[in-house]
């Protein structure tokens, strides 16, 4: 009997890491840092793992950002401030949406694209998620 629950939990993790292993929002760089792949429009911001991967990304005045819900569950995008950021868990204590945009990606694959008309600092969040906060530089 042991050895059959060990056999399902060691199917259970290989099908997890599977699911884990698709697609794939950021792309690596030097340094370990990571930046937002692109499409057609511009760079990609993907949704997978409870994070927005790349959690910082820095681009140019008329750039159009998208983002990309790369999970089963639902996600926002939404802008403002995140405060009380737990150091070691991530984990916000609040936020304070601004209004610059605030947008439902309830399913896999759903899209949100953004055009930046203007220098600055961007913070955004998950509203459903308190561990995803994440901002976009946005230089002349």
């Amino acid at each position: 009997m042991r050895s059959l629950v060990a056999i399902g939990a060691a199917v259970t993790l290989a099908a997890g890491m599977v699911g884990c292993a698709s697609s794939e929002p950021a792309e690596s760089t030097e340094a370990g840092s990571t930046k937002a792949v692109s499409n057609d429009k511009g760079p990609v911001i993907g949704l997978s793992s409870l994070t927005f991967m790349p959690a910082k990304t820095t681009i140019k005045v008329g750039t159009t950002l998208t983002w990309r819900n790369d999970e089963t569950i639902s996600h926002t995008v939404t802008s403002g401030a995140v405060t009380d950021v737990d150091a070691n868990t991530g984990l916000r204590g609040g936020e304070k949406s601004d209004g610059t945009f605030d947008e439902q990606l309830p399913k896999k694959g759903d899209t949100f694209s953004f055009t930046f008309d203007k220098a600055g600092t961007y913070p955004y969040f998950c509203d459903i998620h308190k561990g995803m906060n994440a901002e976009v530089v946005v230089t002349p």
